[in-house]
């Protein structure tokens, strides 16, 4: 078969190496804007800087293409209509519309479309979805992909631009956590996803929720900003307490090592497809779908990972409080913040409630005092309260029985605590800070 690649950067040797070691393929052409990455090609391989002079020379049978993931949809959809057949680095596309109407692109044409998902051929991924237990037997699943990626990048800056990447870990790292797990688990459904330490628009960390069609629940922890090497690997939780593990970088000691394998693995898969046709749709574009739906609910979020958004805010106290009460009835208020002027007294009431919905009743309480607050601010559930003693509790929210004088600020706490349980005097500081996560 007669290969050639599209776009020679960071990940275009892999793919190199796995052609050249591969005695049923042959490359037959290379094509990149920047002309000083032709050179050093073996004589018989033609060179191009236009990708559409490639497809028309009729010197491929396929073609490999590794280009910044906003030129994916564009330059498969000229593959695809040229008729020759396609391996697309993950993701297959940035929108989903598009991978959907690339397959349909593909099935008219009668090209093979394949989307390159490497971890699906690692050894230890493999190992894993022999050997997954009875999954009656399983309590949950968990994995981790994470890097710092201006190692794994190099000069490609194209990584850290929302437009042409599309975002950050979800869509790159992305694809290929959930590939891995699907491998190992079947579907997966998103359930919910939340962003973070985000530069630009482009997000250093996620963590998404899945579920598999039994309803396994799945955590995938992604990052960019790893501080020193790398971590990527599956762990299946059974319900007994013991755990599977699968370790993707396990026994490949050098950087990068792991990859040449898992290349073989995809142009000996893709070959495959194209000469004896698909046995299962691909992938792609479900992954792709699972990638936006991410992104539709961590951009929707207030919250953020690993992003202070506000100041830490301080209020003193001017009358303290040492009764406690288990029949209060306040009532939780709708609201998750409010905003607080400068001068504005409220009351503090710690509870063991845990009230998390409006209207939940509030019965369990301990009174610390009255606080003023000398700047205006904004009070958040989840604000962590901070006394001189430490840490008191978190802000579970507001109760409003005494507006418009002032706010109940209800904080979880582990047992129910008033002034002299933390020994407390007039006029000590309280410190409000959250916002991170």
């Amino acid at each position: 078969m007669r290969i050639g690649v599209i776009g020679l950067g960071v990940i275009a040797p892999f793919f190199l190496r796995a052609i050249d070691a591969a005695p049923d393929l042959s490359l037959t052409a290379v094509c990149d804007l920047d002309p000083g990455k032709l050179t050093g090609f073996d004589p018989r391989t033609a060179v191009f800087t236009d990708h559409r002079e490639l497809l028309a020379s009729g010197l491929v049978d396929g073609v490999v293409i590794t280009l910044p993931n906003h030129a994916h949809a564009p330059v498969v959809g000229d593959a695809l209509r040229a008729g020759v057949h396609v391996c697309c680095e993950k993701p297959l596309t940035v929108v989903a519309a598009d991978a959907h109407r690339l397959t349909r692109l593909a099935d008219s044409h009668g090209a093979t479309l394949f989307t390159a998902f490497h971890r699906r051929y690692n050894t230890h991924v493999r190992q894993l979805a022999a050997a997954l237990p009875d999954r009656k037997l399983i309590s949950h699943v968990t994995s981790r992909y994470q890097e710092r990626i201006e190692e794994h990048s190099g000069a490609e800056g194209w990584y850290l631009d929302i437009d042409r990447c599309g975002g950050g870990c979800v869509i790159d790292n992305g694809p290929n956590a959930l590939d891995a797990l699907e491998t190992v688990l079947g579907p997966l459904t998103l359930t919910d996803a939340v962003l973070g330490d985000v530069r630009s628009g482009v997000e250093f960390c996620a963590g998404l929720r899945l579920a598999t069609e039994d309803g396994i629940p799945v955590q995938v922890d992604l990052d960019w900003a790893l501080e020193t090497g790398e971590r990527k690997d599956i762990t299946v939780h059974l319900k007994d307490g013991r755990r599977i593990h699968a370790d993707m970088l396990g026994g490949f000691t050098e950087f990068k090592s792991s990859l040449d394998h898992e290349y073989a693995g995809i142009m000996a898969d893709f070959h495959r497809a194209v000469r004896d046709g698909r046995s299962e749709p691909d992938r792609g574009p479900h992954i792709v779908d699972l990638v936006e739906g991410a992104y539709g609910i961590g951009r929707s979020r207030e919250e953020r990972m690993r992003m202070p958004v506000k100041d830490p805010a301080s209020a003193h106290l001017v009358k303290l409080l040492f009764h406690r009460r288990a029949d209060r009835g306040m009532r939780l208020s709708q609201w998750r913040s409010r905003c607080v002027r400068a001068g504005d007294v409220h009351e503090l009431v710690t509870t063991t409630d845990r009230p998390t919905a409006p209207g939940d009743r509030v019965d369990r309480v301990g009174f610390i005092g009255f606080a003023e607050f000398p700047a205006g601010l904004v009070i958040e559930r989840g604000d962590m309260v901070t006394g001189p003693g430490g840490p008191i509790g978190r802000v579970a929210g507001f109760d409003e029985c005494h507006a418009p004088n002032h706010y109940n600020i209800l904080i979880d706490t582990d047992r129910v605590l008033t002034a002299e349980d933390l020994n407390l005097r007039p006029t000590d500081t309280l410190t409000f800070s959250g916002g991170t996560r």
